[in-house]
C-alpha cells in the first residue's frame, strides 16, 4: 500500500539531491502530477477509467486483440490484453505536456524532417503519433516481442503510415548478439536481463551497429527515444559513437532502475557536453518513487 509521507519524502531528498545538478531539474518539473505519487491509488486509478471510457472507443477484434480508437487525436492502436485504467496512463503521457512522461516537451524539437529511433516500441502509439503528425519522415520501431511488433505494423496500416514506420523485431542493448528478454503483464512489458526459466534469448543489436550497417546517417535533429524497461543506460552505451559524434536528441525513461537518472546525467555530460538536459516527475506506479523522465538536446 502507498505510504503518502514516505513518498513525499523520498521524492524532496531525491529533488535535493538532483540539485547539484545546475538547471536540469526544476521544482516545477519535480512536482508534474506530484499528487499521483502521494495519493492512494484509487483516486487516480477512479480518473484514468473514467477517462478510459469517455474518450476512447474500444472494440474487440476477431482474432482477441483489442482495437483502442481515439477519436479526438484520429490515431488508433492494438493491445494484446484486457484493457483497464492503466491503459490510459499510456495515452494519455504521449498528449498531456503536463505528464512527465511526455517525450516531445522541450528541449525536444521534431521537425518533418526528423528521424525517429524508437527504442521499447510497445504499441507503437508514439510512432503512429510522431508518423501522422509530421512530426517525423521516418520512425525505425524496435520491439522484441514478435507480437507486439505485429500490432504496431497492425496499427501503422491502420493508421495509414505504414510507408513511414519500420519495426525491427530486436531488442536494443549494448552490444549486438543475444540477451534474455521475459514478457510481464502490466504497464511494464518485460526486462533485459539475466536468463532465468521464464526468460527466452532474443537477437540484440546496439543503436551504432543497427545504424553502421543499414547505412543510417542521424544529425542533431533527430530523436532517440527509450523505455527499455531497465536496460535504458545500456541502450545510451550501445549508441556512444553517434552520441559523442552527432549529439541527437535523447528522451529516456529513468524510472526502471534507482541508479539511473544521475548515471545517465553524468555519462551524457561527459560523452557530449553540449546536451542541454531536462529532468522530469516522479513515477507513482513503481515500489518507490523515481525521476521519470530524462531529456537531452543540443
Amino acid at each position: 500500500m502507498k505510504n503518502p509521507l514516505l513518498n513525499a519524502v523520498v521524492v524532496l531528498r531525491t529533488w535535493m539531491r538532483m540539485r547539484r545538478y545546475p538547471g536540469l531539474f526544476s521544482l516545477s518539473d519535480a512536482l508534474m502530477q506530484v499528487d499521483r505519487v502521494v495519493l492512494p491509488t484509487r483516486f487516480h486509478h477512479r480518473f484514468a477509467g473514467f477517462a478510459l471510457r469517455n474518450q476512447t472507443r474500444i472494440k474487440s477484434e476477431p482474432d482477441g486483440v483489442w482495437r483502442i480508437d481515439l477519436p479526438v487525436h484520429g490515431l488508433v492502436f492494438f493491445w494484446r490484453d484486457q484493457p483497464t485504467p492503466n491503459l490510459w496512463y499510456l495515452v494519455e503521457q504521449e498528449f498531456d505536456e503536463r505528464n512527465p512522461h511526455c517525450y516531445t516537451t522541450a528541449p525536444i524539437k521534431l521537425t518533418p524532417e526528423s528521424v525517429v529511433l524508437d527504442v521499447g516500441a510497445c504499441e507503437g502509439l508514439f510512432a503512429f503519433r510522431a508518423a501522422k503528425n509530421a512530426m517525423a519522415k521516418r520512425v525505425i520501431c524496435f520491439e522484441p516481442l514478435a507480437d507486439m511488433a505485429e500490432l504496431i505494423r497492425r496499427g501503422a496500416d491502420a493508421n495509414g503510415v505504414r510507408h513511414l514506420i519500420d519495426v525491427e523485431t530486436v531488442a536494443v542493448t549494448l552490444k549486438s548478439g543475444q540477451v534474455s528478454f521475459a514478457s510481464t503483464d502490466g504497464a511494464d512489458r518485460g526486462f533485459i536481463g539475466v536468463a532465468t526459466t521464464a526468460a527466452k534469448q532474443v537477437p540484440a543489436v546496439s543503436i551504432d551497429d543497427y545504424l553502421s550497417s543499414r547505412g543510417i546517417q542521424i544529425r542533431p535533429c533527430d530523436l532517440l527515444k527509450i523505455d527499455a524497461e531497465g536496460a535504458d543506460m545500456d541502450v545510451l552505451i550501445g549508441a556512444e559513437r553517434v552520441i559523442s559524434e552527432v549529439g541527437p536528441q535523447i528522451a529516456v525513461t529513468t524510472y526502471h532502475n534507482d541508479e539511473h537518472c544521475e548515471q545517465m546525467v553524468d555519462w551524457l555530460h561527459a560523452k557530449q557536453p553540449n546536451y542541454r538536459m531536462r529532468m522530469k516527475g516522479f513515477s507513482f506506479w513503481t515500489s518507490k518513487p523515481r525521476p521519470v523522465l530524462l531529456q537531452a538536446a543540443r
